[in-house]
Order: C-alpha cells, then structure tokens, then sequence
C-alpha cells in the first residue's frame, strides 16, 4: 500500500496532489458548488484541509455508504496516524466516536431510554412550542431563531438528557465552542476548554429524586466519565445540528407557495423535512473515519492511519441517486438522504429531530399560516462559526393568527 517516488520518498510525502477546499466550506453562502468541482475527479478524492494536512474525502453516495460500512474505517481516533492526530478535534468524545464493543453497549442502552421516552419527548415538545408560538405577536416581524427555535430546542433536548433547566448564554457559548472547525492550534484550545466547561456542567445536574427526567447513566449523583461525554455529545452536537436545520428549513420553506398547505397531513410535514436535511442540512464537511489497517475505498488505496471523510453533501446531490438534485422537490420519495448517518452509527437522535419539525411545521401552519420568510437570502448566513451549517437569522412577516 506504501508509495514511492522515483527519488525514494515513500508514504503520505509521496502521495498525488491534493486539491484545496475553500478554509470553511460550511460558511459559504453556496458550498455546494466548491464541493461539486470535486465530483468529476472520482468518488473517493486527495483533499488538502486548512493548507495543513491532508485527508480522503469521499464523494460519491455509494462510496459514502460503503465507508460508512467499512470495518476497516474506524469511528476511534485513536487509529489515526500520529502525524495526523494534532488535526483531530478533541470534540470527538461521545457515541458516535466508539467502536464495538463500547459502542454496542452504549447504543443499546441509550435507544432503550430513547424509545420508552419518546412519547413523553413528543408530548413536552408540544407543549412548548405552542407556548412559544402563542407568545409570537401577529401582524409582525420577528426573529423565529431566538423568539421559537433556539428555545424549543434547548429546553426539549435539555429536559429530555437530564440536564439542568438552567440554559444561560454561557451554556450556549460552551457548548457552540466545542463545535468550532479545527482551522488551527488556537481553535483546538477553545474546543478543549469548552469540553471541561460542559463536563462541569452535566456533572451539576438534578440530584437523584428529584423527579427531573433523567438520561440513562445520570441515575446516580457522580455520572461516569463515558456517560459524561455521551451527554456532551447529544446535547452540544444534537442541539447545535437540530437548531441550525430547523432554521434553514422554516428560512426557505416559509418562503415557498402554498408551505401551510402541506403541512397539514403528517406525510406531508414528513417528506418536507426529508427534502431538506437531504437539499441543505447541517452536515456539510462530513463524518470522519479514520483506517484502522491499509485498504480499498471504490477502488483507490487507503493506508493505515489515514483520515477519510465522507461528504455527506456531496452524497445527498449525487444524480445517481437523486435526480435534479439540487432542484427541491417537497414530494422526493424515496428519500434515503444520509445526513443521519448510516449503519451501525445511524444517528439515534434521527426521531427526536423528526418529531421537533413535525411539531414545528403543524403548530405554525395551524396557528399562522400566512407566515413569510424573504428565503435563503445570504445576508441571513453570515457570522457562523461551527462544524455545521445553518443561518444567523430567520426573519419572517407572521401575519394573522388563527385561533387554536
């Protein structure tokens, strides 16, 4: 699997050339067609990230899913060449960055609270959101970020993890922090400082009795260090990628004709969510794999050591799979977009966030149906910072309300 030249080099400093992404693609207004230049040069392509190190960025849907099928692509860091590890953020530290037979026994035991809890999710979400879009005064403009959004899903995911009720500017700073790209050495301190400031946090939580919904592992009054990071994860990465869908989703969608309208059937809220996660969800740089032994990516070799990530962008717009994919279509089905993931990592998260946007999209078809947005405009998409994507802003003319 080593490469050598005609001098003698051998191993990474012998590699093809390796083209250049823009420094943050996930910022850019229109990502996707820096990304798509990509495509045409094959699924699996040499990638220079932040003009520092280099890495396999897989382009294409079906070499996306058999990387993220590949035993031979781990999930642990740990695999990571050593040349390599001071690019790895240290934000890597929950569920999603386990191997079997951790990461098995973890899953299990969070979709088993997940899937007994969910009604009770479904019910407070509820409850909450009608709250909030009662409190929208009508005939107004207003922010839906931080007047419905942000708030929905703070305080949703936070009750839900057993985390405290208490979410200040501080939490929210923390937790975004630890989200920041890896664009240099200073970033990784601030991700590693927003990591302890956090573990302080979950480790303050509801004493035991208290009759606060718990997560499993908080079931006593000192969490595990694993359970910790499982919490950090779902609540810093789960709330960050959830908001910032959610407000791309309502930025665009409440800007289209007749949006009300197919969003009175379930099916209908069902297929218009899919249609976004999969045309501009949160996940635009990928899911990173690192190769536990030398191996095979549709055809190109990968040495041990090395990181791959999976596009999951560049996946979810692939014309095999998709046809017109960058058109939106609110009736796409089937619609087997990955931005959850796929396979054994599947994001377990995937009907917490189904449920917030069915909620969303019903209470405000219901109660303001004639709510507008100005679209995607690119004045609404500046000022983010962070490894997902979503706008600063959801401007939106609210209209009249109807009664409940």
């Amino acid at each position: 699997m080593r490469q050598e030249t005609p001098d003698g080099r051998t191993g990474r400093d012998a590699r093809c050339p390796a083209h250049h992404l823009p420094e943050d693609p996930g910022s850019l207004v229109d990502p996707y067609s820096a990304l798509e230049d990509l495509r045409g040069t094959g699924p699996v392509v040499r990638v220079r990230l932040y003009g520092r190190f280099d890495v396999w960025w897989v382009t294409s849907y079906a070499a996306a899913v058999a990387a993220l099928e590949s035993p031979d692509l781990a999930s642990d860091q740990r695999c990571v060449h050593p040349d390599l590890a001071e690019h790895v953020s240290p934000m890597r530290l929950g569920l999603i960055d386990k191997d079997p037979p951790d990461h098995t026994r973890l899953r299990t035991e969070v979709l088993r609270a997940l899937s007994g809890d969910l009604p009770t999710f479904r019910r407070h979400a509820e409850a909450r959101c009608a709250e909030l879009v009662d409190a929208l005064v009508p005939q107004c403009s207003t922010d839906l970020l931080p007047a419905l959004i942000e708030p929905l899903v703070d305080e949703t995911t936070g009750a839900f993890l057993g985390l405290p009720q208490r979410v200040d500017t501080a939490l929210r700073t923390a937790a975004d922090r630890l989200l920041r790209p890896m664009a240099s050495i200073d970033a990784r301190r601030q991700i590693l400082e927003a990591r302890l400031a956090l573990r302080r946090h979950v480790r303050t939580g509801p004493p035991p009795g208290s009759g606060h919904r718990t997560a499993p592992g908080l079931r006593g009054d000192a969490p595990s260090d694993e359970w910790v990071d499982v919490l950090l994860q779902m609540y810093g990465a789960g709330r960050r990628s959830t908001t910032d869908f959610l407000a791309t989703l309502l930025l665009d969608f409440l800007s289209q004709e007749g949006w009300s309208a197919r969003c009175r059937t379930p099916r209908g809220r069902r297929l218009v969510t899919d249609e976004y996660l999969r045309l501009d969800g949160p996940i635009v740089r990928g899911v990173w794999r690192f190769a536990r032994a030398d191996t095979y990516l549709a055809g190109t070799p990968i040495a041990v050591g090395d990181i791959v990530i999976v596009s999951l962008a560049l996946a979810d717009r692939d014309p095999a799979v998709f046809p017109t994919p960058a058109r939106l279509d609110p009736e796409r089905a089937p619609n087997r977009h990955l931005q959850f993931g796929h396979g054994t990592h599947r994001c377990i998260g995937v009907p917490l966030v189904h449920a917030l946007a069915d909620t969303l999209l019903a209470t405000l078809a219901r109660r303001f149906p004639e709510a507008r947005t100005p679209g995607d405009d690119p004045a609404h998409r500046c000022g983010r910072v962070s490894v997902f994507r979503g706008p600063a802003r959801v401007p939106a003319a609210l209209g009249s309300r109807r009664p409940p």
